[in-house]
């Protein structure tokens, strides 16, 4: 009997929902403290500058990945670094999903635990989220992409819809200077919102279900689409944020983005505590990005591997992701960690890839060469 869910083809517009709901995720509630720490009143510019950045990296991956179309990078990598190059390559590759998944599971266990469920301990939650995200994961590519197509209907309308009760709050005198001092900080901070975006990735792993859809150029035209609007949405959350509580608050507050939706008030209405709506919202974005990340991890282990099966290495990927979550108890030992992923995504995202592209034009160079 065939598989219903299995997926052999998707659209380029369901390509640019992966990227967007992927890519969204938790990075909303747990990001923008350190990029407002960092930029100051220059954060919404920085989110700019990182949607334009990493837009050029996902154009560079395309560009690869079309080199290659019945072939995901895990199995291209090693043609092109050699084996043991491309071992590690493929190692990073699957480091930086493994990094962005265990940050997210011990930022959302927090965030729960402080603001719905004071009592339980962060461990307990972690767990079960876990578990209900490693059974998505476990199901076909089909499945999850039909979730995916779901949660970008329903949950991120529920989501934006709940985020701008705060412009209730806003205070347009808070974003002044409009214009940045320090113009470096801005830019450098514009690579920090990595983790932001993080999540492109999945280009390199989902182009063979693609390729044949659609050419190049529109490839880039609908994914620079899915772009446009994460750095709307980025950009929307900054300036609130910073317009709402000011720079120095919000640089004080380790989920300010909660703080701001905590202090509306609907005027003659029943609604409190607005920040739980928002939760409730969020945590299905989260499960809907957690179960997509350990779906990648798992099918760069099977493809490397060689494996028919991606399952077993969820399984083997469990206990793991579970320890290395809890362990990101400290908040220091997780701005590290955070830090050092993102360190890892520019790495992979502007050196990798860019050698990637130039070793595949010249062994293509020289086959051709070779054949005349």
């Amino acid at each position: 009997m065939a598989n219903l869910e299995a997926k052999s083809y998707m659209s380029t517009w369901q390509l640019a929902i992966v990227i967007f709901v992927t890519c969204v995720g938790a990075q909303v509630m747990l990001t923008p403290r350190s990029l407002i720490t960092k930029a100051e009143h220059g954060a919404g510019l920085s989110v700019i500058v990182g949607g334009v950045l990493f837009y050029s990296a996902v154009c560079m991956m395309l560009k690869l990945a079309k080199e290659y179309p019945d072939e995901t990078f895990v199995e291209y990598a090693p043609r092109l670094f050699g084996k043991a190059g491309g071992s590690i390559v493929v190692f990073l590759f699957n480091l930086l999903f493994f990094f962005q998944v265990i940050q997210i599971f011990s930022g959302v266990g927090k965030i729960i635990t402080f603001y719905m469920f004071d009592q339980t301990p962060p461990e307990v939650v972690i767990l079960a989220l876990l578990v209900v995200c490693a059974y998505c994961a476990l199901q076909d590519w089909g499945t999850i992409l039909r979730l995916q197509q779901f949660m970008f209907l329903i949950a991120y309308s529920i989501l934006i819809m709940v985020w701008m009760s705060s412009i209730l709050n806003f205070q347009p005198e808070n974003l002044l200077p409009l214009w940045p001092v320090n113009i470096k900080a801005v830019i450098s901070s514009g690579f920090s919102t990595w983790n932001m975006y993080s999540g492109y990735e999945c280009v390199l792993l989902l182009m063979p279900l693609v390729y044949r859809q659609a050419s190049l150029n529109s490839l880039i035209a609908i994914i620079g689409g899915s772009f446009g609007c994460l750095t709307i949405i980025f950009l929307m959350i900054t300036v609130i944020i910073i317009g709402v509580l000011t720079v120095e608050a919000a640089k004080n507050l380790l989920y300010p983005a909660l703080i701001v939706i905590r202090s509306v008030e609907l005027p003659g209405t029943f609604i409190e505590r607005l920040e739980n709506y928002l939760l409730l919202a969020w945590i299905p974005v989260v499960f809907d990005t957690l179960a997509a990340m350990m779906y990648f991890m798992g099918e760069i282990c099977m493809r490397y591997w060689r494996h028919a099966d991606h399952r077993p290495w969820v399984l083997f990927l469990l206990p793991i992701i579970y320890i290395s979550s809890v362990f990101l108890d400290n908040q220091q030992l997780y701005d590290r960690v955070s830090m050092f992923t993102t360190w890892i995504g520019l790495l992979f995202s502007f050196g990798v890839i860019p050698a990637s592209l130039v070793l595949s034009w010249r062994q293509k160079r020289k086959a051709g060469t070779s054949c005349d």
